[in-house]
């Protein structure tokens, strides 16, 4: 299929609306450490289907030091900045040294094409499906012939709170009140850091939520530092994002569930989209 150029439609769209920034972006290195299925199944798909690859929102490099440890060709991508600095932080400790891109996806513009792209988690943050699309397509011309283009989407529709969300009486609730106390989790350095989320607004005219994440830093009890950081998460359903990567020009689009190879169902927490070039 042949892609549409899909760039020059609105100059005027927003930036991607992240909270991965500051406290937060310390969260990531230090807090959310976990290697869970999502590490192997995008190892095998880079293994499978080609290098060199290329981490979409690689974060502080969870995954991608993940890869790079395995030996893989593997470059790194994320709009924070303050993500990227711990990513070379922690690559520094291991003795790598990753290419790292500070770019927007919707703006993606590297000097390499790639064999296999991944993005795990990232699709749908942002706020606005335009760029999402955009996202897509510059996948698409990032990726050699016959390349692939896969990521997963966390779905909503098994979550009681997101739907009771969308209704009229729970719209008016919000902005909902920050919890009245956090557990507070120990730091490297002797600190402590405090999160914690609430929900301004739900838009289900745009399917978008909007969120705010504050990141409290306590030393020896003393409140020393305060963030609050704003994300607008988008809900997609299957059939929409199957449109946007075929308007992309994908194509032989498989979804599969929770990092299996067993076809997507309504039970699954997460939806994996795997297509080529």
């Amino acid at each position: 299929m042949e892609a549409v150029n899909l760039l020059n439609e609105n100059q005027n769209i927003q930036r991607p609306q992240i909270w991965h920034y500051g406290l937060v972006a310390r969260a990531h290195v230090e807090l959310w450490t976990a290697i869970g299925p999502e590490a192997a199944y995008y190892k095998n798909l880079i293994e499978t289907s080609g290098q060199p690859a290329l981490d979409l929102g690689c974060g502080g490099g969870r995954l991608l030091l993940f890869m790079l440890k395995a030996g893989l060709d593997v470059d790194g991508c994320d709009f924070s900045e303050d993500m990227l600095a711990v990513c070379q932080e922690q690559a520094a400790k291991h003795s790598l040294s990753p290419r790292l891109y500070a770019q927007a996806i919707h703006e993606l513009d590297l000097p390499r094409r790639y064999k296999t792209i991944f993005a795990c988690g990232v699709i749908g943050l942002g706020g606005n499906p335009r760029l999402t699309m955009q996202a897509m397509q510059r996948c698409y011309e990032h990726l050699r012939p016959g390349g692939t283009f896969a990521f997963n989407y966390a779905v909503r529709w098994n979550e009681p709170g997101a739907w009771l969300a969308r209704l009229p009486e729970y719209r008016r609730a919000e902005p909902g009140e920050w919890p009245v106390s956090s557990e507070r989790q120990p730091l490297a350095d002797g600190t402590e850091l405090e999160l914690a989320s609430r929900t301004l607004k739900t838009d289900p005219l745009e399917n978008v939520a909007i969120r705010q994440l504050r990141a409290r830093l306590w030393q020896e009890g003393v409140l020393i530092k305060e963030e609050v950081h704003t994300q607008v998460v988008e809900d997609f359903t299957k059939n929409e994002l199957v449109l946007m990567l075929e308007r992309a020009g994908f194509s032989d689009i498989r979804i599969c569930g929770d990092f299996s190879d067993e076809p997507a169902t309504a039970d699954h927490k997460d939806l994996i989209f795997i297509c080529r070039k």
